[in-house]
């Protein structure tokens, strides 16, 4: 275990009395994770995503529809995600997202990914494409040409490429999109550009990041449901779904599915002394973030089916579609179920 102190015994009776504690302190971390070692996780994620389209379907019609981001670890059928559950998914999945796939690698700008972690994704999101489910990939670069190199494999291998110049997702880049598109986008297979905005803090007011998102031309934007702690009402999804030229496009709703945020309305102080079953650890990587048990009903019931869960949110703002984040974490339980 990392951190551990290595302290040399002098005498036998002392190593004995180590190697005994040492036994007990495994059995009881043994213990302590026993009760989700029984969890298929990959099979919990896909039947949780399916949840979420069957649900938006259910409210908001048959174009509703889900982008998993960080799913591309489910896009392939084997023993820990058989391939009955793999088909179900593919039935339910609209788009699956990864990032840094070309550039970002190891959460720093520009940084290429290695071509053996590479090609696997590109496995991965070619599983995707042929199966109908529209692959998503998000690069973060400055140099014009690793940008340049970005879109172009990308469009190369049917994906569909934003670069984003701020790791932040916090600002609208300058200029028409790469691929502008000036007809009407009613499906997510129709897109041939998209933009990810999530932290409109930058902006002035509520006012100027919404009108700022409607002056733009993407046929698919993702932003936060929420402006502040308050959600974005209709009338301003509504303004967001035409582009200046009237035509429609699609607008999505980030949720993040495998984490819970505590700057988020939902979120109770207490919950730090005294936390509630599904929620697992801190995730040390994003300040105020922490990974959950997405297969447990509490947190599920967080997510939809009430007036106030997530979800419901989402569908009573007119957005068209979810945004799911953080559905790869179900790599962090597997790695603990393998004493990683």
């Amino acid at each position: 275990m990392e951190g551990r102190m290595k302290i040399v015994f002098l005498c036998a009776c002392a190593a004995i009395l180590l190697a005994c504690i040492s036994v007990y302190a495994a059995d009881g971390r043994k213990a302590a994770a026993g009760a989700d070692e029984a969890v298929a996780y990959r099979q919990e994620m896909a039947g949780l995503i399916g949840k979420i389209k069957e649900y938006g379907v259910s409210r908001r019609g048959s174009e509703f529809f889900v982008i998993a981001n960080g799913g591309a670890g489910l896009m392939e059928p084997n023993e820990l995600l058989p391939e009955a559950d793999y088909g179900r998914l593919l039935q339910r999945l609209d788009g699956v997202m990864a990032e840094s796939v070309n550039f970002g690698w190891d959460m720093e700008m520009d940084k290429a990914m290695p071509p053996e972690e590479q090609d696997n994704y590109h496995r991965l999101l070619d599983n995707a494409r042929r199966a109908g489910v529209v692959p998503l990939v998000l690069d973060y670069a400055r140099e014009p040409g690793n940008v340049q190199r970005a879109y172009r494999e990308d469009r190369s291998l049917g994906y569909l490429g934003w670069v984003s110049g701020r790791r932040e997702l916090d600002r609208l880049p300058e200029g028409l999109p790469r691929n502008d598109n000036d007809l009407p986008c009613t499906e997510l297979k129709k897109a041939q550009n998209y933009l990810v905005l999530l932290n409109p803090e930058a902006f002035a007011s509520r006012e100027a990041y919404v009108q700022a998102l409607a002056a733009s031309n993407y046929d698919l934007l993702i932003v936060d449901a929420y402006y502040g702690d308050v959600p974005l009402t209709r009338q301003e999804v509504a303004l967001l779904q035409h582009k200046p030229s009237g035509a429609r496009r699609l607008v999505a709703a980030y949720m993040s599915v495998g984490e819970a945020e505590e700057y988020r309305p939902y979120w109770q102080e207490a919950w730090k002394e005294n936390p509630p079953g599904w929620l697992w650890q801190r995730n040390e990587a994003w300040e105020g973030n922490f990974r959950v048990r997405y297969w447990q009903e509490d947190w599920q019931d967080m997510l939809m089916g009430g007036p106030g869960s997530y979800l419901d949110i989402i569908l009573a703002a007119g957005f068209d579609g979810a945004f799911l984040d953080v559905v790869d974490v179900f790599y962090s339980f597997e790695s603990l179920s393998n004493g990683e």
